[in-house]
């Protein structure tokens, strides 16, 4: 330390006070790294999180103050899923589904006096994981139609009085000629939602 002095004392005075200046200027970096800038960084974070913590707050209050319209329109939704689900096809597996919604529409060709000539099922569509939600589809093609009131009737059986929900997609009819009937042929795509899993 004396040794530091004196070479302290050697140097002119404008270096002592720059060396001094020097000092002072690293002593209140150091100060403000360790010290300074850590205090006001967790001062602004406290702040932030009592900022976000007082909007949840409000948030929590106004959905406790709306309890019980939140809870009406819940029972709502989950009595119009409840009717929903009825309309979905209930299987253990994909492929039970998708042999069940070619039976739907073989019957339903049938009762319309129509013959399914060919039906494909398509790549499937997860809508939903839990619970597990699946658009399964199918390509089907009537021959030989003989009269549009039989079509008519089969889409509207497909579309508005199936026990199940059915989509139409996808609708084509050629004719073999002039007369617009006779000998046509339709194909379609036809979509239905299926829930799978145990049958309750």
């Amino acid at each position: 330390m004396e040794k530091l002095l004196e070479r302290f004392g050697k140097f002119k005075l404008r270096e002592r006070l720059l060396l001094i200046i020097a000092i002072i200027v690293l002593f209140y970096l150091g100060i403000d790294k360790v010290a300074i800038t850590p205090f006001f960084k967790s001062i602004h974070e406290i702040n932030d999180r009592l900022e976000t913590q007082r909007k949840l707050l409000k948030k929590y209050h106004l959905f406790a103050i709306n309890k019980k319209k939140y809870e009406a329109r819940l029972s709502e939704l989950e009595q119009y899923y409840a009717n929903l689900e009825g309309k979905f096809l209930t299987e253990e597996t994909e492929e039970l589904a998708s042999a069940k919604l070619q039976e739907m529409v073989n019957n339903l060709a049938k009762k319309n006096g129509l013959v399914v000539a060919r039906s494909t099922a398509l790549k499937k569509e997860v809508l939903y994981k839990k619970p597990y939600l699946v658009a399964l589809s199918i390509n089907i093609e009537i021959n030989d139609m003989d009269g549009t009131q039989k079509l008519q009737n089969f889409l509207y059986d497909i579309e508005y009085n199936s026990d199940k929900l059915l989509f139409i997609d996808n609708l084509k009819i050629k004719t073999l000629g002039m007369d617009v009937i006779k000998g046509a042929t339709v194909s379609s795509t036809l979509t239905a939602i299926a829930s799978i899993g145990k049958k309750q």
